[in-house]
């Protein structure tokens, strides 16, 4: 146990969180430290608080983006600052400015996740503005001081983004490896366990959005700069590993093996099945390996110890067909081949990972060409008709802009009717609780409870103890470089270590501690009521209004990778566009998840179909499984023609979802395909598989031990394998093409 918690510290120390909590804090001591030997520390304070502002912009991405970022960040503040200040003695003048300001400056972050923190860093500046208050030329020299402080921030970003670039993909690509690792074992489980399937499943999903998460982020980190700079042979390395996880992660949706057969068929054969579970979980071992040995930055050990494991698997195989006869034992024996196969395909896929941790790989070709690369990383738009589209109630943004504003404005209300000692901390609450949805605020606003009072519980008894000037200042900093590492991770945790930094920091200042803990409970209790009401009340972004929009997405992104299924089926040419479909098809399902994870913590009166949308989730799911496992096999085979049959079955389910697309916007439905055309093509199948069988058949006649030809083999299993696949996808599509049609009804 000791051990573990002992891995997690080490871990946490290793983070690329943590090392830029440890460079923010640094940036920020160091003008301290500088003011107080010139006697200058009002001046250089603000350097720190500049330095603090502009921090938050500084997320992953390119040097040219988080650079930018800072430096508009660092304007903002200025000039918040400045005009905050100029206004702030007439208090009828001040308040419609303010509205102005905090409205606007939210505001922008309707041009995404950068954008959003360039706009707390703006609001932040409002908030920190009523701290220390100045007239006349000090307003300006306290703002230029802030805008040095996020020079400041910016020089260190620029000198130290090539460590926190390369600490920040490798922790990026050990979480992928981990949370891949965990997706392949909850599949392997699945096939064994019926009662918790549901939890197992709901698992799955979690999985998918934090996967997905990550990947974006790894193209993010790992494509952008590449436009601008070549690759370096290390990340070169690492942009293959990321592709091979890619395409594990489809193999484990594409699983060809049936699991409902599968356990209709072997239930009372466990043991049979057994070795190609254990297969599944020593593969995922694998990967955990590989993340472990990334992490610590070690030699992977080569191992090449699973050919036994394979031959058991083959052997259950044989003595399942032995034991039950051909032709009742086929439907059995063709799963489990399929199975076999997939494991094979997986193992093929892990072994290049492994290859490449040992140099073995060819390095020259890193599988997608520059101008390809950058199509995979989603791409800001960052036109001004952006601002004019969005500046309506129906904009999540505009509601959320209006919304904190009218909160802001009540804090400040409230604050100077009751003449509150820290005014600003009831803004500073709201700031960062408030989010443009109901059930993240709700999170927040119990995390900063919940982090406030353990904060000020522990940092009371610290006081009592000791009152000794060092010991705080020291742990201020350690506080406040923890609540750093944790903000995006662990809001909870990092409103603990915020806390205890301001308790220790005022302590320095004030003798009577005690009174800065009450005060920072009142006002934290003060923020988190009108952030958690006025996100209730005030035209609150409830995930029922906007669930369809989701939905359809997700619908039009599976009905485009279907389609560069069926032109790749075609041509066998177009990669990239096939691969920019999976992954927009796989963002959209991830999308969906997490929307419906949101809904289900909602109030009950708000969680409007939630039991259809849940299916439709499940389908959703299942429905992009099917594809990928349709995919996969194309990808892999090599076709000389493509039948009619394939034609109509693919059509069909095109028709089923593009009819559900059309329930939810409410236009005419596209005609059904003939039933009988259908009905004929599934028959055309059959018969084709029936042939095979015939031919098998009468070799056994002849000769009854006579053992069957690989590649004939490979021809059963592939036509058995597409028929249940193309037979799957029109039953899936049919069913989610119901379930979103019964939406509003």
């Amino acid at each position: 146990m000791i051990k573990k918690y002992l891995q997690k510290i080490q871990n946490f120390l290793k983070s690329s969180d943590f090392l830029k909590s440890v460079l923010v804090t640094f940036g920020i001591v160091v003008p301290v430290l500088i003011g107080i030997q010139l006697d200058l520390l009002p001046y250089f304070l603000s350097i720190s608080i500049g330095m603090f502002l502009t921090s938050s912009s500084d997320v992953p991405g390119s040097r040219k983006h988080k650079s930018i970022g800072i430096l508009i960040a660092s304007v903002i503040a200025v000039l918040a600052t400045i005009i905050i200040a100029a206004t702030a003695s007439n208090l009828y003048l001040l308040i419609p400015i303010m509205a102005l300001l905090i409205f606007g400056i939210s505001y922008i972050s309707v041009y995404g996740f950068r954008a959003s923190l360039i706009s707390f860093a703006g609001l932040l500046a409002i908030v920190l503005s009523f701290a220390n208050q100045q007239i006349g030329s000090e307003i300006f020299i306290n703002a230029m001081f802030i805008g040095i402080g996020g020079l400041w921030s910016f020089l260190l970003s620029f000198l130290f983004h090539p460590f926190l670039q390369k600490r920040q993909i490798n922790n990026e690509l050990t979480e992928c490896l981990q949370l891949t690792a965990q997706y392949i074992r909850i599949r392997g489980r699945l096939s064994i366990t019926i009662q918790n399937e549901e939890e197992l499943k709901n698992e799955l999903f979690d999985l998918q959005v934090k996967i997905n998460a990550s990947h974006e982020s790894l193209r993010e980190l790992l494509l952008s700069e590449r436009q601008n700079s070549g690759f370096s042979n290390y990340k070169r390395k690492q942009l293959l590993i990321f592709i091979e996880l890619i395409d594990i992660l489809e193999l484990s949706m594409a699983n060809p093996a049936n699991y409902e057969k599968i356990n209709a068929l072997f239930k009372n054969q466990l043991p049979l099945i057994n070795p190609f579970i254990d297969l599944v979980f020593e593969l995922s071992n694998r990967l955990e390996q590989m993340a472990e040995a990334m992490h610590k930055s070690r030699k992977l050990k080569h191992r090449d110890d699973l050919g036994p494991m394979f031959e058991k698997c083959r052997d259950n195989i044989q003595a399942y067909v032995n034991e039950v006869k051909l032709p009742k034992a086929r439907e059995g024996a063709l799963l489990l081949h399929n199975l076999l196969d997939y494991e094979e395909n997986q193992l093929q896929k892990i072994q290049s990972i492994e290859r490449i941790f040992h140099d073995f790989e060819n390095q020259n070709d890193v599988g997608l060409k520059s101008k390809e690369g950058k199509q995979f990383i989603t791409q800001q738009d960052y036109d001004l008709n952006i601002l004019k589209e969005n500046f309506s109630f129906k904009s999540p943004i505009f509601k959320h802009s209006v919304r904190l504003t009218i909160a802001m404005l009540l804090g400040f209300g409230i604050g100077t009717y009751f003449s509150l000692q820290n005014t600003y901390w009831i803004l500073l609450t709201i700031v960062v609780i408030m989010r443009p949805g109901y059930t993240l605020t709700k999170e927040r606003s119990k995390h900063r409870l919940y982090g406030t009072f353990i904060g000020a519980a522990i940092a009371g008894v610290i006081v009592l103890i000791t009152q000794n000037s060092y010991v705080y200042a020291v742990l201020s900093i350690f506080s406040l470089t923890l609540a750093l590492s944790f903000i995006q991770k662990n809001y909870r945790t990092s409103s603990i270590f915020v806390t205890t930094s301001i308790v220790f920091i005022y302590a320095l200042i004030n003798p009577d501690a005690f009174e800065v803990i009450q005060y920072r409970i009142v006002d934290t209790i003060i923020g988190a009521s009108i952030a958690f009401t006025a996100g209730s009340l005030l035209w609150p972004a409830w995930e029922s209004y906007s669930i369809n929009t989701t939905i359809i997405q997700a619908l039009r992104a599976n009905q485009k990778y279907l389609a560069e299924i069926n032109r790749y089926y075609h041509q066998s040419d177009g990669l990239t566009e096939y691969k920019l479909a999976r992954k927009d098809a796989f963002l959209e399902m991830g999308n969906l998840n997490a929307a419906f994870q949101r809904m289900s913590q909602e109030p009950k009166s708000h969680q409007d179909n939630l039991g259809k949308i849940n299916e439709i989730v499940g389908l959703n799911h299942t429905i992009l499984t099917a594809m990928a496992a349709l995919g996969t096999y194309i990808l892999n085979h090599k076709h000389e023609s493509v039948s009619e049959d394939f034609e109509v079955i693919i059509k069909t389910v095109d028709t089923n979802l593009r009819q559900a697309l059309q329930s939810l916007l409410k236009k005419a439905k596209t005609e059904n395909v003939a039933k009988e055309k259908l009905e004929e093509a599934y028959q055309h199948l059959e018969e084709k598989f029936e042939n095979l069988v015939a031919i098998r058949t009468k070799e056994l006649e002849k000769e009854e031990s006579k053992p069957i030809d690989p590649d004939f083999r490979k021809s059963l299993q592939a036509t058995r394998l597409i028929t249940d696949q193309l037979k799957w996808l029109v039953t899936i599509s049919g069913n989610l093409k119901k379930v979103v049609g019964a939406l509003d009804k």
